[in-house]
């Protein structure tokens, strides 16, 4: 029986989004569940009104069984977070290039309420009446099946039903590290199904010969649901919307000695536990350390220009680094998963985010496509604390990106180090690594003089030890420098941040600025008010918007006096410090020899006078 593979297995994850329009802002179009093509051979975005075609023929209904008239089979019965499934069918009479396979996950979903679908040609064999194809599956805490459906006397006809496929119960999934308030803390995550005998257990032996049970409580559950969105479609319960995203487990690791490696293991007690390790931090002031940035990730692929994968690559390449014991930890500036009301996207993201993030604290901020709503939350304010529609300046282009997700879903997946210096959940926050200060700001709230943030801002600069922290970088989703054209909004935006906290940053000498949400990888000189500058006496501006979402069109750019480098490629960046020099690598693989490049490095010098 011939076999098609909806996901490659060079590629090892499922088929990526592409955007509507390639500006960073707007409306983006979102990936199936199978990362399935259009007619087209492009990727079919399920808030097209094509996804939802099939609902204008009808069913005749899912307990009507006189058309069973073949098999519908899985290799396997109970699935782990991304186990791969071999769906098989034969003996199918009367066959159709309309008969089509739904994908349900709910074992009473009613038909009409399809996770996704493929047409039986998704394999080479349908027209006898057999075949078969691969899906990766997520656990979703809810079984799956798939029904073979075909038009009889104008309605859908079951003519198959799969056996259900269940999950794992009580799986630890999309497990992730993050920096706890002080050095001596780390803060274990994880998504699962109940609150029972929840634990984590971590010594410095890889055996667990010796190890410490974290307390009760120091671990906590939360969950959230669709009435606490901002707004539709967010708060649609559906299959392809809003669906229950389970317990979201937080345990916090503490009093742990520094620059110590460590093995944990995390779960329920009593059913399979997942492993990690991590490596503490060193002192404040110890002159080393190595960081990988990016920000626009999402969950599949799609080459632009049909050139190379995005997600999948950057996920692997995630992983393999994930694995050296130098790399301190693994920033993410914004537009994660790209979620934007689909519930299985950010099930999907957090098998991809995990295969790294169990190993290297993945330290997050928000971009427009998890905040940017419209429509107050029921209780008047989002949860960011911001009352009313959110952050709307007049010059502003934040719009309704987020679909009215407005930050809900990461504000209940991640726990970021703010409660020590006085700021705001995954929305602005700081932590040192070594010898380097870091400083989360969130580009979709106000940061102008006077405002919350900025007053945040100018506390942690101006209380900066430089001595200890020779270096600050500053991340944000939205770049002050840009030179690409791909919105006239975007462009007003970059200027208004100039005009509200450049002059900050200079005054407490940021030596570097990263961001994302345009999707290319562009590189300023030392810069201030739009002028290049010496080196050491003014920030460099890096854009990293390279991590999986569709890129910019390579024409998109426009002459600037600061611009030193633009690539339209997928890759991330490298940071090491030491006691002289931040250097910064940008890293891409080539898809043809799957070799990694360095296409851009640069070394950033003290500022002068410290």
């Amino acid at each position: 029986m011939a076999m098609a593979f909806l996901f490659p297995k060079a590629l090892c994850f499922v088929l990526c989004a592409v955007h509507l329009g390639w500006a960073a802002g707007g409306k983006h179009s979102v990936p199936t569940f199978s990362g399935r093509l259009d007619s087209s051979g492009k990727p079919a975005d399920v808030d097209h009104p094509s996804f939802k075609a099939l609902l204008k023929i009808g069913f005749a209904g899912k307990n009507v069984t006189s058309n069973l008239s073949g098999r519908l089979t899985v290799n396997q019965t109970t699935i782990a977070d991304g186990d791969e499934v071999i769906v098989s069918w034969s003996g199918i009479a009367n066959v159709d290039k309309t008969d089509w396979i739904g994908i349900y996950c709910s074992g009473d979903a009613p038909e009409n309420d399809y996770l996704d679908y493929l047409y039986v040609d998704v394999s080479p064999t349908w027209k006898s009446g057999e075949g078969s194809f691969t899906i990766k599956l997520f656990n979703m805490r809810d079984n799956y099946q798939f029904r073979y459906y075909q038009t009889v006397a104008g309605k859908y006809s079951p003519a198959a039903l799969s056996p259900f496929v269940g999950v794992v119960p009580h799986e630890a999934c999309h497990g992730h590290l993050a920096y706890g308030e002080d050095v001596e803390t780390m803060v274990v995550m994880w998504t699962t199904d109940s609150d029972d005998s929840l634990m984590v257990e971590y010594s410095t032996d890889e055996s667990f010969t010796k190890s410490t049970f974290v307390p009760a409580s120091a671990i906590s559950t939360a969950t959230y649901t669709a009435k606490q969105m901002c707004g539709s479609p967010a708060t649609i319960v559906s299959a392809i919307h809003f669906r229950d995203p389970g317990l979201q487990v937080t345990a916090i690791v503490s009093d742990l000695s520094p620059a110590t490696r460590y093995y944990y293991r995390y779960g329920t007690n009593g059913s399979s536990l997942q492993t990690g390790h991590f490596k503490t931090r060193s002192p404040p002031g110890t002159p080393r350390g190595r960081f990988i940035a990016f920000g626009d990730m999402g969950v599949h692929y799609r080459p632009h220009y049909w050139e190379q994968p995005g997600a999948p690559m950057i996920g692997e390449l995630l992983a393999e680094e994930a694995q050296k014991s130098d790399l301190d930890a693994i920033l993410h500036f914004g537009d994660l998963a790209y979620g934007v009301s689909h519930g299985y996207i950010w099930d999907q993201w957090g098998w991809l985010m995990s295969q790294s993030a169990r190993y290297v604290p993945y330290m997050i901020g928000v971009g427009n496509h998890e905040h940017d709503h419209t429509h107050p939350s029921p209780e008047g304010k989002d949860v960011s604390g911001v009352s009313g529609p959110g952050y709307h300046p007049s010059w502003g282009n934040i719009n309704d990106d987020s679909l009215g997700e407005c930050s809900v879903p990461p504000f209940y997946r991640f726990k970021m180090p703010s409660e020590h210096n006085g700021g705001n959940s995954i929305f602005w926050y700081s932590f040192d690594v070594h010898n380097v200060r870091f400083m989360m700001m969130s580009s979709e709230h106000d940061y102008a003089p006077g405002t919350e943030q900025y007053t945040w801002m100018e506390k942690v600069l101006s209380t900066t030890d430089r001595k200890l922290f020779p270096w600050v970088i500053l991340m944000l989703h939205r770049p002050m420098y840009s030179n690409e054209s791909a919105t006239h909004g975007d462009n007003v935006v970059a200027n208004h941040e100039r005009a509200l906290f450049e002059d900050l940053i200079m005054k407490y000498k940021v030596n570097l600025m990263v961001s994302g949400h345009y999707h290319s990888y562009q590189r300023s000189c030392p810069v201030y008010k739009s002028k290049c500058q010496p080196d050491g006496t003014a920030p460099v501006h890096v854009v990293v918007g390279t991590a999986g979402a569709n890129l910019d069109p390579q024409d998109s750019t426009f002459p600037a006096e600061w611009t030193r480098a633009a690539y339209m490629k997928f890759g991330y960046s490298i940071i090491e410090a030491n006691s002289t020099h931040l250097h910064m690598d940008w890293v891409t693989q080539d898809v043809d020899t799957q070799n990694k490049r360095v296409l851009d490095a640069l070394d950033i010098p003290l500022w002068k006078g410290l």
